[in-house]
């Protein structure tokens, strides 16, 4: 039996991930087909229940109690309910529900599920509504994204928006400096960094209980986290590239995938890597850079500012974080972390037309100048006050986190999209300052918005096959050479048939 938990604006607006169950959602020929009528007008006053689910990440999402969810449910009469899903087990949640057909009203979805389940009925087509939001036509990216990944004419999503560049490489100045070391610029150079980092007592305590750098696996374990600058360093492509006007995928590229397994592995032997990788949850090499226990991490720099280098000082006072720029691979390559908006929002089409239109109505606010303001920043009084043109933040913002449906779900396509009120220029300026610095190495997945059906059937699994066995060549497990085999096997088990078909989707989308 599902619970609900309420949730507060602060949970819809910052973490955008709500879960819950609707009734009977089961699919249907009729792809997206809206229940509601466009032409009508929802006056609000009859009260609604409204599930939501969303990833959670940091903290876990809203308690029942949230002043957000208590603004959300008097301003639009509705009752919400959230469902704050692990980023970890997010995926199993998703195959719970896609083998039941029982949805939420609103969920957040990855590539490969709203794929899918985008021709089966489940999910509402919004265009026809548009004309009556008019923030949710003009502050999501406009026609292009909305229309992204859904039939021509349709439009049976609402994008999740990601900076492109969100994230790059922090270092420890400060552990720089103590070991007399210049800031790394290429793999070599960063090896010997982050060697020194875990047998040189960078923190001074006199333990060797540190590593220079931490690597964790994705939720679906189809690929690597926090080390994307390495990856690309070394020539490999991010999932997909182009070579001789072609798409390739990273599990083709033997020479490359070598050269990578080699490095990892050497780090991994010396204790250079964090032993415990292959075992990470996404966010441990994070809590491990807090911590003090790893010298260089994957971030984004609004968590940097107002997360991690709070918590670091914790520990060390004198902790500094710097940006490190994606170190140059043996020919010279450079890239860093690069997003692809294909996380998608989506109506449930099967619940009640008044559900969908309260929704809408919801949304449409969360995304308005009113809603920006609230979602980013709380409620005034509660979780900031203004006295002219100072802000100041409340003790109740870091408490009860308002930011979560923004940071979480549904959002601006805003560079400052956390940005606050009460953050001085200099932040402000510091976090976009990362951004610009990382534009110049973007490392783009050429085939995200592109469909293979293969991929979509099985492509986790025989990814996943891959991993298994790229992780017990860098353990030592298996020798280099055995990476051959494991790209001929996932060849044969699927690969080239989906290298096809993302072949043939990269060639109508030139023409």
């Amino acid at each position: 039996m599902k619970q609900w938990i309420p949730i507060t604006l602060a949970v819809l607006l910052a973490t955008g991930v709500v879960a819950g169950c609707s009734s009977g959602t089961t699919a249907s020929p009729e792809a997206g087909k809206a229940t509601a009528d466009p032409s009508t007008t929802d006056d609000l006053k009859d009260k609604l229940e409204l599930n939501i689910m969303a990833i959670s990440y940091e903290g876990g999402g809203w308690p029942a109690n949230n002043p957000m969810i208590d603004y959300l449910n008097k301003k639009f009469n509705v009752d919400l309910k959230f469902q704050w899903v692990s980023q970890d087990n997010y995926k199993e949640k998703m195959n719970v529900l896609a083998a039941s057909g029982d949805f939420p009203d609103s969920f957040l979805l990855m590539k490969d599920d709203f794929l899918k389940w985008r021709d089966k009925g489940v999910f509402l087509d919004v265009k026809p509504f548009l004309s009556k939001y008019p923030n949710l036509a003009k502050q999501l990216g406009g026609e292009e994204q909305l229309q992204f990944m859904s039939p021509k004419g349709k439009y049976y999503s609402f994008p999740y928006y990601q900076i492109e560049t969100q994230t790059s490489f922090g270092i420890r100045k400060d552990w720089l400096d103590k070991l007399n070391l210049k800031m790394p610029t290429t793999v070599d150079e960063f090896y010997d960094v982050t060697k020194a980092f875990a047998k040189q007592d960078p923190d001074g305590n006199g333990k060797n209980d540190t590593y220079g750098f931490s690597v964790s696996l994705a939720p679906n374990k189809t690929d690597f986290k926090h080390i994307d600058p390495i990856k690309a360093a070394f020539g490999l492509v991010n999932i997909w590239g182009v070579k001789d006007g072609k798409l390739i995928s990273w599990h083709t590229q033997n020479k490359e995938l070598k050269d990578f397994a080699v490095f990892l592995n050497k780090a991994y032997t010396e204790g250079v890597m964090d032993k415990d990788f292959a075992i990470n949850k996404v966010k441990d090499p994070q809590d491990k850079y807090e911590a003090g226990k790893v010298g260089i991490d994957d971030v984004v720099p609004n968590v940097l500012y107002q997360t991690i280098v709070p918590n670091v000082k914790k520990i060390d006072p004198k902790a500094e974080t710097v940006q490190l720029l994606p170190p140059k691979g043996p020919t010279g390559l450079q890239g860093t972390s690069t997003n692809s908006i294909t996380q998608r929002i989506v109506i449930n089409s099967k619940i009640d037309p008044k559900k969908q239109e309260r929704l809408l109505k919801l949304f449409d606010y969360l995304v308005s100048d009113e809603g920006n303001i609230l979602t980013k920043n709380g409620i005034e009084g509660v979780h900031y006050k203004k006295d002219g043109d100072k802000y100041t933040k409340l003790d109740a913002f870091d408490k009860d986190r308002p930011i979560l449906i923004s940071a979480w779900y549904l959002r601006r396509f805003d560079l400052n999209t956390q940005i606050r009120l009460w953050d001085d220029k200099k932040t402000a300026d510091d976090v976009n300052q990362w951004f610009k610095n990382s534009e110049p190495f973007k490392w783009t997945n050429v085939a995200a918005g592109l469909e293979s059906p293969t991929d979509v059937k099985s492509g986790a699994t025989i990814d996943q096959k891959f991993m298994t066995a790229l992780i017990k060549v860098i353990m030592g497990e298996q020798p280099i050479d055995s990476l051959d085999q494991a790209v001929e096997q996932w060849k044969k088990d699927g690969g080239d048939k989906i290298t096809q078909e993302y072949n043939e989707a990269y060639q109508k989308s030139q023409q």
